[in-house]
């Protein structure tokens, strides 16, 4: 088994990964039915209206596949983060999360947290249907978050026969940034900005930053199945780790390859949310009602 590799392979076979090596994997599955990929290796621009042939139960027993394969090649007691939202289709609202989340646990994983991604400055526009029509029944709220859902597989605990030399050299600063912001399970991390980087849908690096520092040690290995850009894997690269990713695109492994010792791209100053008092609660327009 090689690592420290981007390799241009589907993740529905992963059988060249020993079993019991992974230690952390990080990734976004494809959205389904939201983006098309291909049209976009192709340079035609960014589209949001992927025709998969799969429906949406058929879809998510499909990745659910993959991520069960990556159980059995993840070390006892290693992690499983998938970042991963709702998904809207032509009016229709679906609950990826917690279909993925029940789905997960029906595979053998243990449900270990989540942690809601608030894009804080992006976000899928909902509730201008309501601002022109405020009445009941009118209103969807804006879609802000994403969740990242971190799974386990059942062992010990990765710190278990870490000598003190190794828990130091890993140790976290507990900041007033860690304690104000990564303590929490919201996180408010702006998203990539539109044309930053050459895929439709990349994460920002500060995700991976956080989940290898919180949930690895150095040295250990690091997957992303879904590799796309190489966010997770170059970032892993930095921070000393292991890593392997598998993409089917050409195109996309071409790039993370390119990228993965480019300096990372963590942004100086972290956005939090400010917790102020605004005058009164919602309430009917043409009524006397405080």
């Amino acid at each position: 088994m090689e690592i420290n590799k981007i390799e241009e392979l589907s993740c529905e076979d992963l059988s060249d990964i020993d079993n019991n090596a992974i230690d952390l994997t990080i990734s976004s599955p494809p959205y389904w039915n939201a983006i098309d990929y291909d049209i976009h290796t192709k340079g035609d621009g960014y589209y949001r209206t992927r025709k998969y042939n799969l429906g949406y139960n058929e879809y998510l027993e499909w990745v659910l596949n993959i991520f069960a394969q990556i159980k059995e090649k993840t070390k006892p007691g290693g992690f499983c983060a998938v970042v991963i939202g709702t998904v809207l289709l032509k009016g229709k609202h679906y609950a990826l999360p917690y279909d993925f989340t029940t789905g997960m646990v029906k595979k053998g994983w243990l449900f270990h947290q989540n942690i809601t991604w608030y894009k804080v400055t992006g976000g899928v526009k909902r509730a201008g249907s309501f601002i022109q029509h405020p009445y009941p029944g009118y209103f969807y709220p804006n879609i802000m978050t994403e969740e990242i859902l971190i799974f386990c597989k059942q062992g010990e605990r990765i710190f278990s026969g870490k000598n003190i030399e190794e828990k130091l050299a890993n140790e976290i600063l507990l900041n007033d940034y860690f304690k104000k912001e990564i303590a929490n399970n919201i996180w408010h991390i702006a998203p990539v900005p539109p044309g930053h980087l050459d895929h439709p849908c990349p994460f920002p690096e500060e995700i991976p930053y956080r989940l290898i520092l919180l949930y690895s040690y150095k040295g250990d290995l690091i997957f992303d199945p879904f590799a796309g850009s190489g966010q997770t894997l170059k970032v892993a690269y930095h921070l000393d780790r292991n890593y392997l990713g598998y993409d089917i695109e050409e195109k996309y492994v071409k790039y993370a390859r390119n990228r993965i010792t480019e300096p990372l791209k963590i942004r100086d100053e972290q956005l939090l949310a400010v917790v102020k008092k605004i005058k009164k609660n919602i309430k009917l327009k043409h009524s006397n009602a405080m």
